[in-house]
């Protein structure tokens, strides 16, 4: 497979998607789905990007996030899955990919992009049968628990 162009741009909101190796539902275990959650935050704190949203999905993740401090989207995907894969493969005993190679990622253009965005991101659950109520489901930026972690952008 041809490796996908990428494009950055500094300050610039992104939206982006992973998926698992062979579309694995790995994260349909809560415990993989926090491990995950917890290498975002750690980035997040780490000041790489201010995150604006979020969903973990079975077998894919969507992200919006500025990249912070010049640092490149390849490197924030680099180390969310190496940090991810690497922590989910100790626990469950095992080595190998968890994630597809590439990414996809979208500049968002302006704010009803970004509002469009983030609604096919926090619909994502209720769309796939998981929740009938995006709020709670537990791995998404919908769940008013992650409010304080958010980034106001507009």
């Amino acid at each position: 497979m041809a490796k996908l162009p990428h494009f950055y741009l500094e300050n610039q909101v992104y939206f982006i998607t992973t998926t698992t190796e062979g579309r694995k539902p790995v994260f349909a275990k809560e415990e993989d789905a926090l491990i995950l959650w917890n290498v975002i935050n750690n980035q997040r704190k780490r000041e790489r990007f201010h995150l604006l949203g979020f969903v973990i999905m079975p077998d894919h993740l969507h992200l919006v996030i500025i990249p912070r401090g010049g640092t490149r989207i390849s490197f924030i995907m680099q180390e969310i899955k190496k940090g991810s894969a690497r922590l989910i493969n100790r626990l469950r005993g095992r080595w190998g990919k968890l994630w597809m190679d590439e990414y996809y990622d979208y500049i968002i253009r302006d704010e009803e992009d970004l509002r469009e965005k983030l609604r096919y991101v926090h619909h994502n659950s209720v769309k796939k049968g998981l929740v009938e109520d995006e709020q709670r489901y537990p791995f998404s930026s919908a769940n008013p628990k992650y409010e304080r972690f958010l980034f106001k952008a507009w």
